[in-house]
């Protein structure tokens, strides 16, 4: 259930109506407000928040850009890629915006990340993680993005290499990719039992900026200083990303995760689960 009473105190919203299939009655909320029907709410507002997944469909979500809505989406979307294309495009002759919620990119780094489209590189995200509970594509999907917005390039290349475990489960996953702008990224997805490791080294023109996602700390290293900060994280991260979306909308603007974005990442991320599936297959022939 979506933290009612923080939305409510975004500034310059006002709130036309809720669908909450739920039999939980929430006092502080206007039960005039909830709808017994999903499709009422893109007819009478202009942002429409799309908290479960269940409802991130093409006819949905297509049925709303139609009705003049901006959307805001969990980024849990079970939508295939031309019905992406065919969202992207609705929304571009509409007039209206995307947003993807992700959790991770509202982290401040993502503020302070340098940009380096304009020069060549050499990237590196290692991330080791204790278990799987996030999933594999996920994990997958944040650590691209992330890579794909620091060289502002479009890939070039991409090759992959994935070990699998005895129980058919990937344990590592590097991805290595090239991008038209000479710059060069490499991720290390790795999985264990206690370790938890994340951070993001960015080297270029002389310098290495290291960003430690785990112990919230970047250090800039250059060929004369060294300097850290610990940025502060914020406590909420999905009522920050609708308030920042509303300011977008406002401004006209759409600088956000969008689903441009998160249809790049998906036919990488695609890419590489067809890789996954390729050695699992061969090992079982083997």
């Amino acid at each position: 259930m979506l933290p009612i009473d923080s939305l409510r105190k975004i500034a310059g919203v006002e709130w036309d109506g809720i669908f909450y299939p739920g039999k939980k009655n929430h006092s502080t909320f206007d039960r005039a407000l909830i709808y017994s029907s999903p499709e009422i709410i893109p007819l009478i507002c202009d942002l429409l928040i799309v908290a479960d997944p269940l409802f991130c469909t093409f006819d949905y979500l297509s049925f709303a850009i139609r009705k003049g809505c901006h959307l805001f989406l969990s980024d849990k979307l079970n939508l295939t890629s031309d019905e992406r294309k065919q969202l992207v495009q609705l929304a571009g002759e509409g007039g209206t915006y995307i947003r993807i919620q992700n959790d991770f990119l509202l982290h401040p780094f993502h503020q302070k990340i340098q940009i380096i489209s304009n020069q060549s590189a050499f990237i590196e995200v290692t991330h080791i993680v204790a278990g799987k509970e996030e999933g594999v594509y996920k994990l997958l999907t944040d650590n691209l993005y992330m890579i794909l917005r620091v060289a502002g390039s479009q890939v070039h290349n991409m090759d992959v290499f994935c070990g699998i475990l005895p129980s058919n489960e990937p344990d590592l996953i590097n991805v290595h990719l090239n991008f038209k702008n000479g710059s060069l990224a490499t991720l290390k997805l790795k999985f264990t039992e206690n370790e938890n490791v994340h951070y993001l080294t960015i080297h270029t023109g002389g310098e290495t900026i290291f960003y430690d996602f785990v112990q919230n700390k970047t250090n800039h290293l250059t060929n004369v200083t060294s300097k850290s900060d610990n940025p502060t994280i914020q406590t909420n991260p999905l009522i920050e990303q609708i308030r920042d979306f509303v300011c977008d909308i406002e401004r006209k603007s759409n600088q956000g995760f969008n689903l441009n974005d998160e249809m790049t990442v998906f036919q990488l991320v695609e890419k590489v689960r067809q890789k996954i599936e390729f050695q699992i297959n061969y090992k079982i022939l083997v």
